[in-house]
């Protein structure tokens, strides 16, 4: 009769812990909605109504300097989103939209990055200019996949369109050497999206995405040069 019960309890230790695993390995899923891969951007997309950004020649906006995240959920992967700083963005009047999946995310400004944290899977970024707010631009788009614990760059880049062997639009996976190398000097000047359906803590399914804002930025704590050095002026020291 003793072997019996301690039997039965052994099984039951080891259904809890199988239950348990279980939950802990359950597939994340994302808050986006899905997309057939197998066709472009539609006619909706290409002639789409929204808001628009200002762009850096009049949003000059700073922000903290770049600095590498972890996903909160071990089955997420960080996609870090930049455009460097370059003459021909300091003077763009209105951004390009950007999306994931159709949802907008924020525009890239000049010198500027931002994070997504997305579950394993594929997905669709796409861009386009907008006139107001009316889209009438065919969307440029870039598809890509990411696994589960790895970090990945996408570069915004309008001005080298023509050095490249395949001419894809703005969007464009970039090497984590060289990423890291770029992103190095941008600065975060919007919030951060974490598409993640479950939190990470509770468990609960969020419907939208987890708003991630930037900490409050003050110039005066950013070690870096405000005006040009000179030697003779101990001004500028």
């Amino acid at each position: 009769m003793r072997g019996v019960c301690i039997a039965v309890c052994a099984s039951i230790i080891l259904v809890g812990c199988h239950g348990k695993s279980a939950v802990e390995h359950a597939q994340v899923t994302s808050t986006l909605k899905p997309v057939d891969f197998n066709s472009e951007p539609g006619f909706i997309e290409q002639h789409r109504l929204g808001m628009f950004t200002i762009g850096a020649w009049v949003n000059q906006k700073l922000g903290q300097r770049f600095q590498p995240v972890q996903a909160q959920n071990d089955q997420a992967a960080i996609v870090y989103m930049y455009r460097p700083d370059s003459k021909w963005n300091r003077q763009e009047i209105v951004a390009s939209s950007v999306f994931i999946n159709s949802e907008r995310i924020p525009s890239l400004l000049n010198n500027h990055y931002y994070w997504m944290e997305l579950p394993a899977g594929t997905y669709r970024l796409s861009s386009s200019r907008p006139l107001g707010t009316q889209h009438f631009q065919k969307p440029k788009y870039l598809d890509f996949t990411v696994e589960a614990g790895q970090s990945y760059f996408i570069k915004y880049d309008e001005e080298n369109l023509s050095t490249r062997r395949e001419v894809s639009g703005p969007l464009m996976i970039v090497p984590e050497k060289a990423g890291l190398n770029e992103i190095a000097f941008t600065q975060l000047k919007s919030e951060s999206l974490n598409f993640v359906a479950q939190d990470q803590n509770t468990g609960k399914v969020r419907k939208k995405a987890q708003k991630l804002k930037p900490a409050k930025y003050d110039p005066a704590e950013d070690v870096q040069l405000t005006t040009p050095f000179k030697p003779w002026d101990p001004r500028t020291w």
